[in-house]
């Protein structure tokens, strides 16, 4: 029985994958590094640390240490939050959901960014947040989501997680924890390896009443 359902935040929360995808594109573009917003796509979920580094590789390029600095800086300055937005009827599957489970997120941004969204629209509904500035080895490594099963102090069959992207539901599995995945940016195929898998947001919001009802 979960008492406990832990959220990535982009893609499944909030519609905000195209925006972080093109400020990144537009970041590399003037670090002389020419990527396509599927490259960001496949890589979603890792901190920033993890995005230069994979992208630098995928270009047979070394990063230098001011990259892993300044590439991340660029992107946040690109980046409009003000277009980031919940999808139709998050907010209140989040408040029916309060009344049964704990709620926590955990998400590859940054402390800034998700403290931003939080702000603007998820105010007091998560007990424990851990962002990609708060772990060294971010997504698909299982550390994000040991650190939030830590704080919620359960175990980890306790614990539901919520998630978009192909390293997300490999660091939940890495992390021993029952995984279920929406298709809201990449196509249901690549997300296999998630327990269940939802083709849509309905979809999700059916499962999460059919768990309210057990």
């Amino acid at each position: 029985m979960f008492k406990a359902i832990i959220f990535d935040v982009d893609g499944v929360l909030v519609d905000s994958m195209r925006f972080h995808a093109d400020a990144w594109v537009e970041a590399f573009r003037e670090a002389g590094i020419s990527i396509k917003r599927e490259d960001i796509y496949e890589i979603e979920g890792g901190n920033d640390r993890g995005i230069v580094r994979s992208i630098f590789e995928k270009s047979g390029k070394n990063p230098g240490p001011e990259d892993f600095e300044s590439i991340p800086r660029r992107k946040r300055e690109i980046l409009d939050l003000s277009l980031i937005k919940p999808f139709d009827g998050v907010v209140s599957c989040l408040d029916k959901l309060r009344d049964k489970f704990r709620l926590a997120l955990v998400s590859g941004s940054s402390r800034l960014v998700v403290g931003t969204v939080i702000e603007n629209f998820f105010s007091g509904i998560f007990e424990v947040v851990v962002t990609g500035s708060d772990v060294e080895n971010g997504k698909p490594a299982p550390e994000p989501y040991l650190k939030a099963v830590e704080k919620l102090s359960l175990s980890e069959d306790e614990c539901l997680v919520v998630e978009n992207a192909p390293m997300g539901i490999e660091a939940a599995k890495n992390a021993g924890l029952y995984c279920v995945a929406v298709a809201s940016t990449l196509g249901p195929e690549r997300l296999q390896h998630a327990d269940l898998v939802f083709e849509n947001h309905a979809e999700l919001f059916r499962y999460f009443k059919s768990l309210m009802h057990d």
